[in-house]
């Protein structure tokens, strides 16, 4: 069952994960799942044995074609009116067409056949097929749900090993060395750039977390960021090294895909750790290396003296959209009227909870930052 915060994993994402394990755990799964098939199938077995006796089999094969035709069509009568609004309106909706709808597409399709084929079925057989064939068609749904929590702690262990997804290949991408830095608070952070070769178009990043990959791309990640066709990665050492999958387009047009982690053995004999700088000035900042937006806002006095703060998460009109980043030259362009920089601040939430740390880089003196923790 997913935890408060969680949702539920997607059947594409429950493929992926069991796609992503190793042969012998994929064996474990599939022979779980090829149990169910024989629970339904001796199931139905049964049923044709009971009918077979009275030389009404054909008739029960009828009523079971049926069942495979409308199971999808009651679904599909219950969720789709729900899906259609929205708030606690949705749940009544879901609640009249489960005991309404539903069920006269269910029972009715039952009914309506068994009692048209020859030779023809009672009512209540008619009735007890439609009861059994919603118990034979619900140990699917059961095992969907009852694998839904192993499999996303097979999720996470696939996360942490870094296993690739199934066909992934290497990106085009050259990643270039590692580097090491120490920010005041934050303590020891990395950094990584992946620079496209010529002629490569880059079209999507996605960062995979918990051994799943999101249902859908978002603008603005805290661990990596997109400038220009090249990719930019930053994480603290209290976190695991990104995993992200790439999506591009060759030069002959061709849509491609790889997958990327920094090389954990690459972390631990880098070169020595250096002191995380950034230049501040009124109208920009120039960092050591390019920060995600979404782990940066920035500290400004007006020309009247009052501060405010501005997320760096959110483009200012004018800006280039395709940047995620802020690079050495960012340059704010209503800085005269919107007030000088005085300070950039720098996050970092380790796990996700609990309070922040971040780094807080004065105007004064650039490179020599003072921090604070929030």
């Amino acid at each position: 069952m997913a935890t408060k915060g969680e949702s539920r994993m997607e059947w594409q994402q429950m493929l992926d994960t069991l796609a992503a394990l190793p042969p012998a755990e994929q064996r474990s799964w599939w022979l779980a799942g090829l149990g169910v098939l024989v629970a339904m199938g001796l199931a139905l077995a049964l049923e044709a044995l009971f009918f077979r006796r009275s030389r009404r089999v054909g008739s029960w094969g009828a009523v079971r074609a049926v069942s495979l035709l409308s199971a999808p069509l009651a679904v599909l009568a219950v969720v789709g009116p729900a899906r259609s609004v929205s708030g606690m309106e949705a749940l009544a909706v879901f609640y009249l067409c489960l005991f309404t709808v539903g069920p006269l597409i269910w029972f009715g399709s039952h009914w309506l056949v068994g009692r048209s084929v020859r030779p023809a079925l009672t009512g209540s057989e008619c009735t007890g097929l439609a009861l059994s064939g919603m118990a034979i068609f619900a140990l699917p749904g059961v095992a969907f749900f009852m694998a839904e929590s192993p499999l996303r702690e097979a999720a996470r262990s696939v996360d942490e090993r870094h296993l690739p997804s199934s066909g992934a290949g290497p990106i085009v991408h050259a990643a270039q060395p590692l580097q090491r830095f120490v920010l005041p608070v934050a303590g020891r952070v990395y950094a990584q750039s992946l620079v496209a070769p010529p002629g490569i178009r880059l079209q999507a990043v996605e960062q995979r977390r918990g051994g799943v990959w999101p249902a859908e791309s978002a603008s603005f990640q805290p661990d990596f960021c997109v400038e220009g066709d090249n990719v930019h990665l930053m994480w603290s050492a209290r976190e695991p090294a990104p995993y992200l999958r790439l999506r591009w387009l060759e030069p002959n047009g061709r849509q491609a895909q790889g997958e990327f982690t920094p090389d954990l053995a690459e972390q631990a004999a880098g070169p020595q750790d250096t002191m995380f700088s950034v230049a501040v000035r009124p109208e920009g900042v120039d960092p050591v290396v390019p920060i995600p937006r979404q782990r940066a806002w920035l500290q400004l006095a007006r020309p009247d003296g009052s501060g405010h703060t501005v997320l760096l998460a959110q483009w200012e009109t004018g800006e280039d959209r395709r940047s995620t980043c802020i690079s050495r030259g960012y340059r704010r362009l209503r800085w005269q009227t919107e007030g000088a920089i005085q300070a950039l601040n720098v996050q970092f939430r380790i796990g996700g909870a609990g309070a922040p740390l971040i780094a807080t880089f004065m105007a004064e003196g650039g490179s020599a930052p003072a921090a604070t923790a929030r």
